[in-house]
């Protein structure tokens, strides 16, 4: 008997506190995947309005080299005619309009960079240094674009 006294005492107790805990219980109907993703489109939409939209029929590529880049300037280059492009120092960007399709491009270490470019797009790549002081190009964003601009300055 007192055991039964006992259980129902703790079951009591049990369903008492169930009230205060539910009261603690933060439900967040926009989780920090929604939070990240709407920072996400509002940097976008912030770089487009500083750099501009692609025009009509084309797509844009914006090449970028942090102010931090160790090293000389990296020379980007059209891989398909090898036509250079710009030689972009540490803080500089340059945009480049292009026709929608397959576009390759490189550097003095690095062979072809192809992307896939469709109309209306902008696409962001870096060009970094390695340790080796190898140059590299890798593809971005516009959030690393927006926090190296910071510090970045356009090409003349």
């Amino acid at each position: 008997m007192t055991r039964s006294i006992k259980a129902v005492a703790v079951l009591l107790l049990a369903f008492a506190a169930t009230p205060a805990f539910a009261q603690k219980i933060k439900i967040e109907n926009q989780g920090q995947a929604a939070v990240d993703a709407s920072a996400r489109q509002m940097t976008a939409e912030a770089v487009e309005k500083d750099i501009g939209k692609a025009p009509s029929g084309k797509a844009q590529v914006v090449f970028f080299r942090s102010s931090s880049s160790p090293g000389d300037a990296v020379a980007v280059r059209d891989a398909a005619g090898g036509m250079s492009m710009i030689d972009l120092d540490p803080g500089m960007y340059f945009v480049s309009t292009a026709a929608p399709g397959t576009h390759a491009y490189a550097t003095a270490d690095t062979g072809p960079f192809s992307m896939d470019l469709d109309a209306g797009r902008t696409y962001y790549v870096q060009a970094i240094r390695t340790k080796k002081g190898t140059t590299q190009l890798i593809r971005s964003s516009s959030e690393k674009f927006a926090r190296a601009a910071n510090r970045t300055t356009t090409s003349p």
